[in-house]
């Protein structure tokens, strides 16, 4: 589990530091402002490698004089002696990032948490740690997969020493099946929990072929009919990858131990980018708790020492989603902001504000009001109107005429602002 990250002239923001929360963490602010690399400098903290093979390197305008840096600390298996605390520089002759002399001692080895970055290209990143019998952590591996890695399977090597890291969800899916061996069940009890109601459950269907293909390709059970996954929509077909990758990473790290002779981890870090992405609000609304749910009680069977979520999202509804699961002790709310031209990262107080449209206009988003932006204007100009002219007998019927048009134009006719507007349109229809 990672508790702190403290970075410096790397990336956007100049400086930036963090203390995580145990359970959940989300992280919110406009684009380009640092979300992704904020779970990109994560992803380096616990494996000390990069996700997607997407390196970080000083900001442009670094000084050799006050070399940028990367600090932070992860939990040991035994949480009474503390977590283990990393700082690395950036030497610009070897072009690196080297550890200071306090962390000489350091090794990559000090992450013992199973950790899972879904990434926002539609790839996902895998780290599986290694422990000795006795729970001491002894190495890992960090996996990247490309989008059509998930899907297709991932190999390395060449034709006579071909080793295959993993099937791939098209293969393994009828596998499961095929073996009865609980894998299947598994990853079927996870996609019924991330599903987006209890009406409509994503279960798989049925193997098909598709044309000449001799490769027969799972089902996903639609109301209207089965759909081969591959020809699945973007957002089932992110949900389906997730669920999956999950699965393989949970049940090929166990196998992994066993074949070691070897202790599995009882730790998990989940790093997600825009969790909302390619998402219908109903599934937005329910998929956060669910996702923590998953892991903690289908996967890890409430025998977890940590699940640790750190997540970003531009969703309202995302923020909302975990307003029943908040604890202040355990969860924490970040925000990136643009303040005189320079990045911000702050964690911010998280407040039960329920409504999304109270979300919109909280710091996370920053939203002055959760109306499209012409009916905005329009009503501060109706607003200022009223401000300018108290007496609605006495207002000037023309502009308020012109001003009527412009909230006809943009407000539905059941708005609530439209009884505060009432008496100037009374007035405009006297005047015509």
């Amino acid at each position: 589990m990672l508790t702190h990250l403290q970075l410096h002239q790397i990336g956007p923001a100049p400086d930036l530091e963090a203390e995580f929360g145990e359970r959940v963490n989300l992280v919110t602010g406009d684009n380009g402002l640092g979300k992704t690399f904020l779970l990109d400098a994560c992803w380096y903290a616990l494996t000390w490698s990069f996700a997607g093979n997407r390196a970080f390197y000083p900001s442009p305008t670094a000084d050799k004089q006050d070399p940028p840096t990367i600090g932070f600390s992860v939990c040991r298996a035994d949480a009474k002696e503390g977590p283990v605390s990393v700082s690395q520089a950036f030497d610009f002759g070897m072009r690196m990032w080297v550890n200071s002399e306090a962390s000489q001692g350091a090794s990559r080895t000090i992450n013992q948490s199973l950790v899972l970055y879904a990434r926002i290209d539609g790839g996902f990143s895998v780290w599986q740690p290694v422990l000795s019998s006795d729970g001491s952590f002894k190495g890992g591996e960090a996996i990247h997969f490309r989008a059509a890695d998930v899907w297709n399977g991932l190999s390395e090597g060449g034709s006579r020493d071909e080793r295959v890291i993993c099937n791939g969800f098209l293969r393994d899916v009828e596998n499961w099946r095929l073996k009865g061996n609980g894998d299947f069940k598994t990853l079927q009890a996870v996609l019924e929990q991330l599903s987006a109601s209890e009406t409509e459950v994503m279960q798989i269907g049925p193997a098909e072929r598709l044309g000449r293909d001799a490769m027969e390709i799972p089902t996903i059970q639609m109301p209207y009919g089965r759909v081969p996954v591959t020809l699945a929509a973007s957002g089932m077909r992110r949900v389906l990858a997730l669920a999956y990758l999950l699965v393989w990473a949970w049940r090929e790290h166990h196998i992994q131990s066993e074949i070691r002779r070897e202790k599995p981890t009882r730790r998990m870090v989940l790093l997600f980018d825009e969790v909302e992405a390619h998402l219908h609000p109903k599934w937005q609304r329910v998929f956060l708790p669910a996702l923590h749910e998953v892991v903690r009680s289908l996967l890890m069977k409430d025998e977890a020492d940590s699940v640790q979520i750190i997540a970003t999202t531009h969703s309202p509804l995302i923020t909302g989603s975990v307003e029943s699961l908040w604890s202040d002790e355990s969860d924490r709310l970040f925000d990136f902001d643009l303040e005189d031209g320079k990045v911000e990262f702050e964690c911010i107080p998280f407040h039960k504000l329920g409504a999304a449209e109270h979300w919109l206009e909280s710091d996370s988003f920053g939203l002055p009001s959760s109306y499209p932006v012409a009916a905005q204007k329009a009503i501060e100009a109706a607003n200022d109107f009223m401000a300018k002219h108290p007496v609605p007998a006495k207002a000037p019927s023309e502009a308020a005429a012109t001003i009527h048009d412009e909230l006809r134009k943009a407000l539905g006719g059941e708005d609530e602002f439209w009884p505060l507007w009432k008496p100037y349109f009374d007035r405009v229809k006297e005047s015509s």
